[in-house]
């Protein structure tokens, strides 16, 4: 007879795999037999893990549809087994699953879908920090602004977005008609945050979206300019439509701490 360890990974192999050695350790009786009994862990295995996902992407499964989306899920798991204590990271690796690539774009809408799902489940779970006003920038001095840096909510993500997915998830989440999935001339971009405990999102022009990143990237103000001055033609507008990007950050509770 094995050790407990030995037969713990064996159950293991079992639910997880397949495996039938584990079975001869398992006993008949007469209303149901070892492999049924096996197959009720197994099936309960896979079902909790179908349900972690559809917590996490649920809108991507309504669009999918029931089957399908039990299909992927199952493949998934085959392919990604959780090794989390948590079933809060076990869904993280979903997105690439499905083929998302986030620098090209060369995925298909559901890729999108769930990276978008899966960006709203990391902002709602982000840490809490309090936020930056409009008072702390009025505080700083004219000379200091140059060197300003600015540090954001753990919430904060941005993401491109290739196809009509903002459209589609919205029209689904709000039980609208949803509409065919488009790809897009020119990709559009994307920003989610939580604040007062609720997620928002919205899209960005080119130009926020050149500052954002630029800032989260680390950038200070003066190199925030430089990034936003390649999507500005007027070189005057540059330190004032920075300064509104800005005051509309910190209007959204988006910013932390301003660093001079």
């Amino acid at each position: 007879m094995p050790g407990l360890k030995e037969l713990q990974n064996a159950f293991k192999r079992n639910v997880v795999n397949g495996d039938e050695a584990f079975g001869k350790y398992i006993n008949s009786t007469g209303a149901v037999s070892s492999d049924v009994r096996l197959a009720i862990y197994g099936n309960a295995y896979f079902s909790r893990l179908e349900e972690a996902l559809e917590s996490d992407y649920g809108i991507l499964k309504q669009l999918l549809g029931d089957d399908v989306f039990s299909e992927v899920c199952v493949a998934y798991t085959h392919k990604y087994p959780s090794r989390y204590y948590s079933l809060r990271w076990f869904g993280q690796d979903f997105p690439a699953f499905l083929g998302y690539q986030q620098a090209s774009g060369e995925h298909h809408w559901p890729a999108e879908m769930a990276q978008l799902e899966w960006h709203f489940v990391g902002a709602f779970d982000a840490a809490d920090s309090m936020v930056a006003t409009e008072a702390d920038a009025a505080a700083i001095a004219p000379e200091a602004w140059a060197a300003l840096k600015i540090k954001f909510h753990p919430s904060v993500r941005t993401m491109a977005i290739w196809w009509n997915t903002l459209t589609r998830w919205r029209t689904a989440k709000n039980t609208e008609t949803v509409p065919e999935p488009v790809r897009l001339l020119a990709p559009a971009q994307c920003l989610l945050w939580r604040h007062a405990l609720v997620t928002q999102y919205r899209s960005m022009e080119a130009d926020e979206a050149a500052a954002l990143q630029a800032a989260l990237a680390g950038a200070d103000f003066s190199e925030l300019c430089g990034a936003l001055a390649e999507e500005i033609q007027d070189p005057e507008m540059v330190p004032m439509k920075a300064a509104g990007f800005l005051k509309t950050w910190l209007a959204a509770g988006m910013v932390t701490e301003l660093q001079v």
